[in-house]
């Protein structure tokens, strides 16, 4: 017995599936866009920033480009694939390779919705993370010059300074005694009892590339070190804010992604049976553009041979009485599938 057997004109089978080739292109697309914003916010992100092998961040959009790189192939794939069982669908092992196609289909989307669960617990763990070594470069800042490169970099690129303000470069040991006058009384008073020194001063790349004036970003060199425009000069947002909305924009982005790929993947898992199904029986029936009935599992599928024949289901469906034809004689390839 056929399951949720329905009976398609020839015109309902070109649109049924015209809307099954938009609905894997729709899956390619989306693939695609996976693809593009894991390998954006990597390049974006690792150009400013040094993470260590292994890292989450690296992990995390690793994991999406790859994602999205095999839900755009495994589409395309399926382009052809439905292209060919639309024309020829009494090829050989064409029920199995479809089937096996739309498996893999639904066993990729479900990873995807675990992936998208954990997105926001994600965003999290990667927000700490960033704090983490932004707070490292800044303390690298004169010691290290690839530091320096990106830490000037992002600051300038994303108009931004410190982690949350520049009050973090004044928290920051970042400015190693020996560049400072320790014999000054500007100097001393910014002297801890460990030795260490941390004047309010921040890198030139905090200042405000919108500001037509001098930058105050070391009001120490100042006449009047008490009177100054430090925070009208100097970037008043911090780069984990800014980063931060690339970050939650692709991993929120993601998450929606995947449920649309979801929904999509289940109506091609569906529609494509009946496609194909149709398109197979008409040929069995013996006009390959002729209607015929499609279904999700019934007779020719998988050597399939019990219950109403195509006939009696065709003329069933017509509603023109059952026919006494039996077709379980004919053995079509696609039976061994």
């Amino acid at each position: 017995m056929a399951v949720l057997d329905i009976k398609f004109t020839k015109t309902q089978r070109e649109r049924l599936h015209r809307c099954v080739v938009l609905a894997v292109f729709a899956n390619l697309l989306i693939g695609f866009i996976l693809f593009f914003m894991g390998v954006f916010v990597s390049f974006v992100i690792t150009t400013k920033l040094r993470f260590d092998e292994g890292s989450l961040f690296g992990l995390v959009f690793r994991t999406m480009t790859l994602y999205g790189l095999y839900v755009f192939a495994h589409n395309l794939v399926g382009v052809k694939l439905c292209y060919n069982y639309f024309h020829y669908a009494e090829g050989p092992g064409m029920n199995l390779r479809l089937f096996v196609w739309t498996l893999l289909g639904l066993s990729v989307v479900l990873t995807g919705c675990f992936m998208a669960s954990i997105c926001f617990s994600t965003a999290d763990l990667l927000a700490v993370q960033l704090r983490q070594t932004l707070l490292e470069g800044m303390k690298k800042y004169f010691t290290d010059v690839s530091w320096k490169r990106r830490i000037d970099n992002m600051q300038i690129g994303m108009q931004c300074c410190g982690i949350d303000s520049s009050d973090d470069w004044h928290k920051t040991y970042w400015l190693q005694r020996e560049f400072l006058v320790l014999d000054s009384p500007d100097i001393l008073r910014y002297a801890k009892l460990d030795g260490r020194v941390t004047p309010p001063v921040v890198p030139w790349s905090c200042c405000r590339i919108d500001v037509k004036g001098p930058c105050y970003h070391d009001p120490l060199q100042l006449p009047n070190p008490e009177q100054n425009s430090t925070y009208e000069s100097v970037n008043p947002r911090g780069c984990l804010a800014a980063m931060k909305t690339v970050l939650n924009g692709t991993l929120y982005s993601t998450a929606v992604l995947i449920a649309f790929l979801f929904v999509l993947q289940v109506l091609v898992s569906v529609l494509s049976r009946f496609d194909f199904t149709a398109a197979r029986n008409a040929v069995a029936l013996g006009d390959r553009w002729a209607a015929s009935p499609g279904w999700l599992f019934g007779r020719l599928d998988f050597g399939l041979a019990s219950g109403p024949n195509l006939c009696q289901i065709d003329r069933k469906n017509s509603g023109r009485g059952d026919s006494m034809i039996d077709l379980r004689p004919l053995v079509y390839s696609s039976d061994t599938d």
